[in-house]
């Protein structure tokens, strides 16, 4: 009976989880063809379930590729399917434990880096200083605004600019400040002009992924730049537009994607233009990440968020190895991961 139960549980998670990426696929598909004006075939999506069903092993699949396929107008063998990708290849090959990644009051003890700007950590309503000191609670507001007139506030488990909140120091309420819940309080970035050019408000974030790969060597795997829109203080996944870096000299693409999959060949508030701009001091930050993974080769893939400040050096901003954003990369610039023979993972128990 246990077996059963645990078999249906399991079963029901799976199905819940692919409805949900089935619906964003889709819409993302939608937006896609109406946005190009290219439609998906009904041949060509019989080759791709059929691709789905014998090379990943179930049609679900498919819907992510239908995507792919929809914005490069062809069908390339090797991408990887976000849901594939979150349900089968993640799990296996980070071990499980990706979910330490979003627990940001222990990011600097794992990465163990100053490159990230945490000042302070808030855990089970005590506050620490970096070295997880406890501060008293009367010494609180002096420490915490002697040398910045704004913090950030980050939750643990949040994400994609949710769960963060903007401390400001002529609005600021300590109690309230000791029930938010565990997090990590981070400096102010003070991000490159050339980012203010596109647009200013919030700090751009560089999302570089390396892997290792079978000769358990460190790579860059793909790269996109997020930047938020005129209005926006934070960059949040549903503000954004995002633009893949073509290689790792920093090269942008011609156009971005909205969350919704709308193509833009300029910023819409700013009217930037990204074809043919390169981001300053790129290839430093991929460096950066290639050396912070190799702390921690527990994990095969690894998604950074980094800002390159106004000194040209890069900053880890925050990291994931749950599920790291693999689709925008896959769609724009991949397959990103066909030697890593990752299709074959489902077959394994």
């Amino acid at each position: 009976m246990k077996k059963q139960i645990k078999k249906f549980l399991k079963e029901y998670k799976k199905n819940k989880y692919d409805k949900i990426h089935k619906k964003n696929a889709l819409n993302a598909l939608r937006v896609i063809e109406k946005d190009t004006g290219y439609k998906l075939s009904s041949k060509l999506k019989s080759i791709i379930d059929e691709y789905s069903i014998e090379v990943l092993g179930s049609k679900e699949y498919s819907y992510w590729l239908y995507a792919y396929t929809a914005y490069n107008q062809k069908f390339k063998e090797g991408w990887i399917p976000d849901n594939y990708f979150g349900y089968i290849v993640a799990p296996k090959v980070n071990k499980g434990i990706g979910e330490i990644s979003n627990i940001k009051t222990m990011s600097r003890k794992i990465v163990q880096t100053d490159l990230l700007p945490d000042k302070f950590y808030m855990i089970d309503k005590t506050l620490y200083d970096q070295d997880f000191n406890v501060i008293d609670k009367k010494d609180a507001f002096h420490l915490l605004f002697k040398n910045y007139d704004e913090l950030f506030y980050k939750k643990d488990e949040s994400n994609q600019g949710r769960g963060v909140i903007k401390l400001d120091k002529n609005n600021f309420d300590l109690n309230e400040l000791y029930n938010l819940g565990d997090a990590v309080i981070q400096r102010p970035i003070v991000q490159s002009e050339w980012f203010d050019e596109i647009v200013t408000g919030s700090v751009a974030t560089i999302r570089i992924t390396t892997l290792k790969d079978k000769k358990k060597n460190i790579k860059f795997a793909g790269s996109y730049l997020r930047v938020g829109r005129s209005d926006s203080v934070l960059v949040q996944v549903d503000r954004t537009v995002r633009i893949p870096v073509i290689d790792e000299s920093g090269l942008l693409g011609e156009y971005g994607t909205n969350f919704e999959w709308k193509r833009h060949y300029k910023h819409p508030d700013t009217g930037y233009k990204f074809y043919n701009q390169t981001i300053p001091h790129f290839n430093k930050a991929v460096q950066t990440c290639i050396k912070l993974h190799k702390k921690i080769p527990h994990f095969a893939i690894i998604g950074w968020d980094v800002s390159i400040n106004a000194k040209g050096n890069p900053e880890i901003i925050e990291w994931n190895a749950r599920h790291p954003d693999i689709k925008f990369i896959e769609t724009t610039t991949g397959p990103c991961f066909k030697t890593l023979e990752w299709e074959k993972l489902h077959n394994e128990n």
